[in-house]
């Protein structure tokens, strides 16, 4: 169980997963360093948009946070799944080995993944730390004014592992990194040694089952291709995002390497490009590029990226100061002409507008 607590913490507290988390920062929520806020939203580690619409749904990454609808045009926030509105439909068929409902006081939400189901309506698949380590699944339903959510099933992780992220394929399959295995350090992965590996479930298996040859320094966000025959991997201390063969993850196919930041999250976004966010490695005022907890907990700047998913050709996209009252950046969407990041760390949503 040692080596569970120490995975979850790393997760959490360097690039996005952990047991404890840094609850509230109790700033202001005026503006910042270029930034707004929708505020008392805590830990929104990860982002997915719903698509077509004006919706995002944030994970909460502190124990009872749960699921968070966000409202772009609006900008406010609203709780979909927590313990004041836990809707529950269990699926046992499809989900046998989930022992029980997920218990909203304990939830702790972290990456996330968004798939379409039926007409209006969505599968959110979202890792969680709060009473298991597993996968939560959620029904979506955006056929009416504002989406819904129901609790329907879950996906043990392994023993002793926990999950960092997660993405889907259309038939169900899921893969799910972890960023740090058992017997593996803090060190191991500041020093780009391998830490992590990529899971891989198919609806009908009892258990995840890794994947040889997924292994990376602190595996963290991941992404399944548009065709379905690929995925991309996040190592966070690398600065890359790794191409990966769905039908075959023994050798990567191709990376894109990024400079000055820590990629956390990888989503899709127009124009058929990734997109990815992450701190400022090398801020100043932190003495330099992160080398333990304290160091990604110093407050740093950010920056966003877009990548082609062919060439792996990077663009930066935006980046922005060291803002006290958001720090730890873990996930940039775009709506419209608004950027919008998520936090490992703090208590809001952050987004700012991309038009000259």
């Amino acid at each position: 169980m040692r080596n569970l607590a120490i995975a979850a913490a790393w997760a959490c507290l360097s690039f996005g997963a952990a047991l404890s988390v840094g609850l509230a920062q109790q700033a202001g929520c005026e503006p910042s360093g270029g930034l707004m806020f929708i505020c008392g939203v805590q830990n929104p580690e990860d982002l997915v948009l719903v698509p077509n619409s004006r919706w995002l749904v944030a994970s909460g990454m502190a124990p009872g946070s749960g699921l968070h609808l966000v409202d772009t045009r609006a900008k406010t926030v609203r709780n979909l799944y927590d313990a004041d509105s836990p809707s529950t439909r269990w699926d046992r068929t499809k989900y046998p080995d989930c022992a029980k409902p997920l218990d909203p006081k304990l939830a702790v939400l972290h990456g996330l993944s968004l798939r379409p189901a039926q007409a209006g309506r969505y599968t959110v698949y979202a890792v969680n730390h709060g009473g298991r380590e597993s996968i939560e699944v959620f029904e979506l339903d955006a056929r009416g004014p504002a989406p819904s959510a129901a609790w329907v099933g879950c996906v043990p992780m392994p023993k002793d592992l926990a999950a960092n992220s997660v993405a889907a394929f259309k038939d169900g399959t899921l893969v799910a990194t972890v960023l740090l295995l058992p017997g593996k350090t803090f060190a191991d992965a500041f020093a780009q040694r391998n830490t992590g590996e990529v899971l891989m479930w198919t609806p009908g298996w009892s258990a995840f089952r890794p994947l040889p040859g997924t292994e990376l320094p602190a595996n963290n966000g991941i992404e399944t291709s548009l065709d379905e025959r690929e995925f991309y991997v996040v190592s966070s201390t690398l600065k890359r995002i790794v191409a990966f063969s769905r039908s075959d993850a023994h050798t990567p196919l191709r990376f894109a390497q990024l400079a000055e930041f820590a990629p956390d999250n990888v989503r899709w976004t127009g124009g058929n490009r990734l997109i990815t966010a992450g701190m400022i490695d090398d801020e100043p005022s932190c003495g330099g590029p992160p080398k333990s907890e304290a160091g990604i907990r110093c407050s740093r700047g950010y920056i966003a990226a877009t990548i082609d998913p062919q060439t792996m050709g990077v663009t930066e996209l935006a980046r922005g100061p060291a803002t006290p009252s958001f720090t730890g950046t873990a996930i940039a969407v775009l709506v419209g002409g608004d950027l919008w990041l998520g936090s490992f760390n703090a208590d809001r949503l952050a987004y700012r507008s991309l038009k000259p």
